[in-house]
């Protein structure tokens, strides 16, 4: 049985006002008890609906279905975007290994899954600081956060990051770049930096790695790992066509 709430703004974009008919709707048992949610708005150029985010019991795939459905038939025959858009509590993108009941229903919907990201973890809080400074720092504003040089001990630059500020001592690696190390120890340069983020108060720093739709790992995953980060999920949008 599903019963539509509330016709108010949804969390998803970041300005409401560009979606039009933003609404959350819940599915309930005979009992009345709500099994499930739904948040979905359409977007006021372009038309596209999107479903900005769904909550139910992961084991029973059948409520996430039900939800997606009924999503569906309410939007109409128009493009359908699923986890596009970031929520005021999480990255865009479904996490698709802890959720798999939640992709499946939107498989059997007829969504695709898109190219998404890796999102991967590191807790630096074990690290020690490096003997000698083989690194630069700097604020910068947009991000809010620090521009990082990483060089040799003669001063010649092998690479570049952005560091978000961390926040009660979690940060998020923005964007990295390294110069191509013909002996494969990039990951030696990485571990350099985070060693020294470390000893600026960074305990756990993550990051987002680009991924294609496929079951493949993404190409800077190897550096990422050896340097001793974990993969917590992968995050993909899907997309359904009329």
């Amino acid at each position: 049985m599903l019963g539509h709430v509330v016709a108010g703004c949804c969390p998803g974009d970041a300005a409401p006002s560009l979606l039009e008919e933003p609404r959350t709707e819940v599915a309930v048992d005979r009992d009345g008890e709500v099994v499930g949610a739904i948040g979905w708005a359409v977007r006021a150029q372009g038309g596209d609906g999107l479903l900005l985010w769904l909550h139910c019991m992961e084991d029973d795939q059948s409520i996430a279905e039900i939800l997606v459905r009924h999503m569906l038939k309410q939007a109409g025959q128009r493009t359908v975007r699923a986890f596009e858009a970031p929520t005021a509590i999480s990255f865009a993108g479904l996490p698709v290994h802890s959720r798999p009941g939640t992709a499946a229903a939107l498989e059997a919907a007829g969504f695709s899954r898109q190219d998404g990201w890796s999102y991967l973890h590191h807790r630096l809080d074990t690290l020690h600081r490096l003997p000698y400074e083989v690194i630069d720092i700097t604020e910068c504003a947009e991000p809010y956060g620090w521009y990082v040089r990483l060089r040799e001990k003669d001063g010649t630059h092998v690479g570049k990051a952005v560091v978000s500020r961390p926040v009660e001592g979690t940060a998020v690696l923005e964007w990295l770049t390294l110069t191509p190390e013909p002996d494969g120890t990039a990951h030696l340069l990485l571990r350099q930096c985070l060693a020294h983020l470390a000893d600026r108060g960074t305990r756990e720093l993550t990051v987002l790695l680009d991924t294609p739709a496929e079951h493949t790992e993404p190409p800077a995953a190897d550096i990422h790992r050896k340097a001793g980060f974990q993969e917590i999920d992968q995050l993909h949008p899907y997309t359904r066509q009329p």
